[in-house]
């Protein structure tokens, strides 16, 4: 599998493609295998070169126990970007993704050719956005987890999360995997890994990419939410506030357009990429 050292921890990648450069930046708890399942990797490779990596701590890339603010996922993107001799590239963000590609986009603009976002939630924008910690896609997952006797509140908390799953005895993890079958199976089994590291805080931290910060990003932004996103204020406040930026609304999705509506997603993100590449 090839990998590269960066920023003190090793990262996991793949790439395929010719043309200029994309990169994939998955969500939080998820991993680069999301765009392979969802065919958005061989959509793109056939007119670009498409890198899809791990973030730290995810899929198979080390997993450090601190450093998971988008700040230090951006420092890691600007030495993996050197390492592998990219062109400035476009990067494609879903949820947490797009948070550290945007603030890739400010402390590494040499590397970022734009920013398309997925249904991306900032720190920095909390306060336009008051039902963050009741999202729908939470609502799911806890009631999920309430099916096997396990309570995660009503509020989004990622670390409760990665502890209650590192708690579960053998027979109650196993009544989830089957619960959420092949696919979620490894998204669920990365969890009680991450219950080792400060990931479930820093993620949502601001880490400096702040609502000022924000809205002096140049480089072009295309901002794909969802139909049925809980963050369509920031969508809004994204086209209102930077100067290059574009928005679009994926139908029938709530917060995973890649999966949701897979043939909609990569039918924008195709026709976002031509359009800025050329």
């Amino acid at each position: 599998m090839p990998e590269v050292e960066v920023n003190g921890t090793r990262l996991f990648y793949q790439q395929s493609g010719e043309g200029p450069d994309v990169v994939l930046v998955h969500a939080v708890t998820s991993n680069q295998a999301v765009w392979v399942f969802s065919g958005l990797v061989e959509a793109l490779a056939a007119d670009f070169r498409v890198t899809a990596y791990d973030m730290r701590g995810h899929g198979a890339s080390a997993r450090p126990a601190t450093g998971y603010t988008s700040a230090v996922m951006a420092e890691d993107f600007r030495q993996f970007h050197a390492a592998l001799g990219l062109k400035p590239a476009f990067l494609v963000g879903h949820s947490f993704g797009g948070v550290v590609s945007m603030h890739a986009a400010v402390v590494a603009p040499e590397c970022v050719a734009g920013v398309l976002l997925s249904d991306s939630f900032f720190p920095g924008l909390k306060h336009i956005e008051p039902n963050f910690g009741k999202m729908g896609i939470w609502g799911d997952v806890r009631e999920t987890f309430a099916r096997v006797g396990v309570e995660l509140g009503d509020t989004v908390d990622f670390t409760r999360l990665f502890r209650e799953t590192a708690a579960l005895s053998p027979e109650k993890m196993k009544e989830l995997e089957d619960i959420y079958g092949a696919f979620g199976r490894g998204w669920l089994r990365q969890l009680p890994r991450l219950a080792e590291t400060t990931c479930g805080d820093e993620v949502l931290a601001e880490a400096g990419l702040t609502e000022r910060v924000l809205a002096g990003i140049t480089k072009p932004v295309v901002a794909l939410y969802d139909e049925f996103s809980p963050f369509l204020a920031t969508c809004r406040w994204l086209e209102q506030h930077l100067a290059k930026c574009v928005a679009e609304i994926i139908p029938a999705a709530k917060h995973l357009a890649m999966l949701d509506n897979t043939a909609g997603f990569t039918d924008a993100v195709k026709r976002h990429l031509t359009r800025l590449s050329q």
